[in-house]
C-alpha cells in the first residue's frame, strides 16, 4: 500500500512537472512582434522588402541605444523612432498595404484593450 502512494505521488509530480513545462514553451499570446509581424502579412514586393530591411538595420544600433535609457527618456526616443519608421513605412507601401497595416493595428489594439478587462 505504501508503494502504490509513493508511485502515485510520484506519478502526479512527474505529469504535473511535465505540463508545466509545456506551458513555458507555449507561445506567448501577449505582443506577438508588434510592427514586424503585421509587416509579414502585406505580401511586400523585393523592393520593399529590400528598402524597409536596410532602414531596419540603419536603425539597430540607435533603437538599442533608446532601449538603454530610462523613463522620460526612453519614451521620448521610442517615440521618434517609431515616428521614423512609420514615417519610412508611409513612403514604402501602397495605398492598400497601408490600409491593411492600419487595420491589423487597430485589431490589435482592440485586442490589448478586451485582455485588460
Amino acid at each position: 500500500m505504501k508503494k502504490l502512494l509513493v508511485f502515485a505521488f510520484a506519478a502526479a509530480m512527474t505529469l504535473g512537472t511535465a505540463q508545466a513545462d509545456d506551458e513555458k514553451k507555449a507561445p506567448r499570446k501577449g505582443r506577438a512582434g508588434g510592427i514586424p509581424a503585421m509587416i509579414k502579412h502585406l505580401d511586400l514586393t523585393a523592393d520593399q522588402k529590400k528598402a524597409l530591411a536596410t532602414f531596419n538595420k540603419e536603425n539597430k544600433e540607435k533603437v538599442a541605444t533608446a532601449r538603454k535609457l530610462e523613463g522620460k527618456e526612453r519614451r521620448a526616443a521610442m517615440k521618434k523612432l517609431n515616428e521614423a519608421r512609420n514615417a519610412k513605412l508611409k513612403e514604402i507601401l501602397t495605398e492598400e498595404q497601408a490600409k491593411k497595416l492600419k487595420e491589423l493595428q487597430a485589431k490589435a489594439q482592440a485586442n490589448r484593450k478586451d485582455k485588460k478587462k
